[in-house]
């Protein structure tokens, strides 16, 4: 069996890489001059920047993942106040509950919304088709709970809308505690890990650190290999594929789309029509990506966590801030802070499409409103536009998720976030379940 895979993100890398583990036979073909897709870390004079993912969290795939890389002395957890995460409340940064008993017992919440939220015990669960992440929550822990817990979170997380994802797509587990239990508040009570935040860490050179490793370890990986026809002859995949100037054409057994949906679309729409049109309707709202660094006795802000998000109802310009240099001390000069500021997503996409200066401009003024910072200017600032961030887990993504099940019987497999979730790891833990799969298909095609 012989495998194609088109895309060298995280999913390509990492399918390829357990792939090879098996001993399947393989091309990885990329076509950009870099791997990694939207894990990307730039180095620019004394800032180490990440454009993409900011951090990992820790699980026994990852840390497997890393002692097999031998990447272990490159680790850099991130500081021990990462843990503190920081919402926007009237006007002012005030820290988000870190469990569901904190909800109760701390001052974020009003006494009323507390009320509310002893009450959800007493609910009884409801089966609704389709049901938004607000309308679950709304439905068991009131409004307040939407406006300032949830849709902070979901536009930090997904860069999404949690009137529009789906919570069967996202958050599984919580319908299941409903449903077992009667009750979130009775299941988290049962399962309290399902809670509880799990550790962050990155690298000590970036996050790039992570693909660039795997594609060291690849033998083959072919980069500047760009895919531009996709066709089938014979029950084989026939691909056309520019390189160098040079075209070629070669032949597979199995195909495995580790690519955007939309990029995925364009390259089947000859072949496989029906998909492709469904995987056009994935929703990718743009994202910018800002970088801001001040002199740190211009800040009066303390800055001691994770960082800040911002509520639609606070009617922010950017979806909030990891405060880097507080997670990372070497990510700027010692005597600077970083911000990486969020811009855009679902809710906020216009802002991501303001010209360049104005953009920064607003950042720059959001910044020192909220964090108390006395400076004209910054003393560095970096901006990258993602045109199409992260998939959204809408109804319009059902319909993709169906027919690429469907395309298995046609020996065509998908490897993306837009399938396996957004997270890294979900993307690590899909394609090593994924090369598994592939793997007994082989061995079942061998003993037949």
């Amino acid at each position: 069996m012989r495998v194609a895979i088109i895309g060298a993100g995280i999913s390509g890398l990492s399918l390829a890489y357990y792939l090879q583990k098996f001993g399947v036979a393989y091309d990885l073909l990329e076509a950009s001059a870099q791997v990694g897709g939207n894990i990307r870390t730039e180095r620019v004079n004394d800032y180490l920047l990440e454009l993409g993912p900011n951090t990992l969290q820790t699980s026994p795939e990852l840390s497997e993942l890393v002692c097999e890389l031998k990447l272990e002395q490159e680790v850099q957890p991130t500081a021990p106040q990462s843990s503190d995460r920081f919402v926007l409340r009237n006007g002012t940064v005030q820290q988000l509950p870190a469990s569901p008993l904190a909800f109760l017992t701390q001052d974020f919440f009003s006494w009323h919304t507390k009320q509310r939220i002893l009450q959800e015990k007493d609910i009884p669960p409801a089966d609704v088709r389709d049901e938004t992440l607000a309308q679950f929550f709304e439905r068991r822990f009131g409004r307040d709970v939407v406006d300032y817990a949830v849709d902070p979170l979901v536009t930090g997380i997904f860069a999404g809308d949690p009137n529009k994802i789906l919570l069967d797509k996202v958050l599984p587990s919580l319908k299941l505690l409903e449903t077992k239990y009667g009750s979130v508040l009775k299941g988290l009570a049962k399962h309290p890990a399902v809670a509880k935040r799990k550790e962050t860490f990155s690298f000590k050179g970036g996050m790039g650190t992570l693909p660039e490793a795997i594609a060291d370890k690849l033998i083959s990986l072919h980069l500047e290999h760009r895919v531009e026809v996709i066709a089938r002859s014979q029950g084989k995949y026939v691909l056309s594929c520019a390189s160098s100037g040079d075209n070629d054409t070669e032949e597979y057994d199995l195909l495995v789309l580790a690519l955007p949906a939309h990029q995925a679309a364009d390259l089947l729409q000859f072949t496989f029509p029906g998909i492709a049109a469904a995987l056009h309707n994935i929703n990718y709202p743009p994202m910018a990506v800002v970088h801001t660094a001040y002199n740190r006795r211009e800040v009066e802000h303390p800055l001691c966590g994770f960082g800040a998000l911002h509520p639609q109802a606070e009617a922010p310009f950017a979806a909030g801030s990891i405060w880097t240099s507080s997670l990372f001390p070497d990510r700027c000069r010692p005597h600077e802070v970083l911000f990486t500021t969020f811009v855009g997503g679902t809710k906020y996409a216009s802002h991501a499409h303001m010209p360049p200066e104005q953009l920064l401009s607003k950042v720059h003024r959001e910044l020192c409103s909220t964090y108390a910072i006395h400076s004209e200017a910054p003393a560095f600032q970096h901006l990258h536009v993602w045109e199409h961030a992260l998939p959204q887990y809408d109804l319009y993504i059902e319909d993709a998720h169906q027919m690429a099940r469907q395309m298995e019987q046609e020996a065509l497999y998908i490897a993306a976030n837009w399938q396996a979730g957004v997270s890294v790891l979900a993307c690590i833990r899909h394609a090593k379940e994924l090369a598994r799969k592939i793997n007994l298909k082989r061995a079942n095609a061998h003993n037949s």
